[in-house]
């Protein structure tokens, strides 16, 4: 059964040559773009040594050669993706390689076809001398500019011309470091690149001039793997190792909370995340991955005290129990792109997920709290050096279901189900995570 999208035409809903699936390594992007006939789609892969073409219908691989010429082969494998928001007028795909090169693709005429590259020369200054010293490690696309992280430093290239506009270099100390993750950010004083690296911290770079603003610990020396910006509420969430996720202000460079990623996935560990805004249901979405291939969807809103609510909408949980490597959004038919490290991708819809029930604004009350509704609406302030309590769950859970010492795991194992796969509704596998509440 195929997803219905904006158009009169079905999705099919998974992806992936079967008899060469796990063998290509894991998927490092995807993007529909629009096919031939009106209203129909094509689905790009791009795993690690192929970018190919499949009707996002039928999923069927198109009778396409790959994607990357012959001549451009030799740069193989590549190691990062990105591509360029619906908006743009040109919509372009990036992808960088092993050995330093960034090649540039349309995703015009139903296809993606090369346009340009560009090469990361090697930084003579860095004190890296391993072989994957110039590997692309991260890339981002933001309105005609392509930033590439590799170890050391962060290049910006403008995509129309091909000049290099700016070295972002990292800040370091007595090893050199790696840029690991790319969002760029546009606060009232200009654009801004979030950097995640490989030692804990975030790096905040100013785009025009190249200076760095800010470093952001996130509370470890582990790698930040992933970094999603969203708009409207003006924060960044940074997954540190798979198993922490820091919230931070983009206006004040504050952190506002701190999770455990299992908290957030109920129970895995974090693969991949994205946030998104929905301007058809006026509602912004952190979509968080698991390494075992289950999926939430996350409501995010910011209280009047500027605090943050991150409210569990949908939750799915594993099927395959492959690692989710790739996140994608395809805002016109509101449809997420997940690919994993079997190089499978699947689409999930997200209003086909989400029932008018759960898009209800949260409650307000203005009479006495029962326990239900304190629950929801605790909110503690946090001191530098205070160890603040894990959230309370949205319902917690009955006397007879606590252990005796109060392990909130308790909650979270109960076994009663609404429909197979899918935990109960009233049970802390649904937790309300508010403003104030960190670990």
């Amino acid at each position: 059964m195929g997803l219905a999208n904006s158009t009169s035409k079905q999705f099919a809903t998974s992806f992936g040559e079967e008899e060469t699936v796990g063998r290509r390594g894991p998927t490092l992007g995807s993007v529909l773009i629009d096919g031939v006939e009106a209203g129909s789609f094509r689905l790009v892969v791009v795993t690690p040594l192929k970018i190919q073409v499949y009707d996002a219908h039928t999923a069927k691989i198109l009778d396409l050669q790959d994607l990357v010429p012959a001549s451009l082969r030799s740069h193989l494998p590549m190691t990062s993706f990105s591509v360029e928001a619906e908006s743009s007028s040109s919509r372009r795909m990036a992808v960088g390689c092993q050995d330093g090169e960034v090649l540039i693709f349309s995703l015009e005429s139903d296809t993606a076809k090369p346009l340009r590259s560009f090469h990361v020369e090697e930084d003579l200054t860095s004190e890296s001398k391993h072989a994957l010293a110039k590997s692309i490690l991260a890339l981002h696309l933001h309105q005609g500019y392509v930033f590439a992280g590799t170890c050391g430093r962060c290049m910006c290239w403008n995509l129309d011309d091909g000049e290099l506009l700016h070295e972002f270099h990292l800040p370091s100390s007595d090893h050199p470091v790696s840029a690991s993750s790319l969002v760029t950010v546009a606060p009232e004083s200009g654009l801004q690149l979030w950097t995640g690296l490989d030692v804990g911290s975030v790096a905040v770079f100013e785009v025009e001039t190249g200076m760095l603003v800010r470093s952001l610990p996130c509370g470890g020396p582990e790698m930040v793997v992933a970094l999603a910006f969203c708009e409207k509420t003006s924060v960044v969430f940074a997954l540190s190792a798979h198993r922490r996720v820091t919230i931070w202000d983009t206006d004040l460079y504050a952190c506002l909370q701190k999770y455990p990623a299992e908290l957030m996935t109920c129970g895995a560990d974090l693969s991949a995340m994205g946030a998104f805004d929905i301007p058809s249901i006026n509602m912004s979405l952190l979509v968080l991955a698991g390494v075992d291939g289950s999926l939430c969807l996350r409501r995010i809103t910011r209280r009047e005290d500027r605090k943050l609510n991150c409210i569990l909408l949908w939750y799915l949980g594993a099927e395959s129990g492959c690692p989710i490597t790739a996140l994608d959004f395809h805002r016109a038919t509101e449809t997420i792109l997940l690919g994993d490290a079997g190089c499978r991708v699947q689409l999930q819809n997200i209003k086909e997920q989400i029932s008018e029930a759960q898009m209800i604004p949260p409650r307000k009350s203005t009479g006495p709290k029962s326990q239900e509704a304190e629950a929801e609406t605790t909110t503690v302030d946090i001191g530098e050096d205070a160890e603040p309590p894990l959230p309370a769950p949205a319902y917690p859970p009955s006397p007879s279901q606590v252990s005796p010492a109060g392990d909130a795991r308790t909650a979270r194992t109960e076994k009663k189900e609404t429909a197979p796969g899918y935990p109960s509704a009233d049970s802390a596998a649904f937790p309300v995570f508010n403003g104030g509440d960190a670990v």
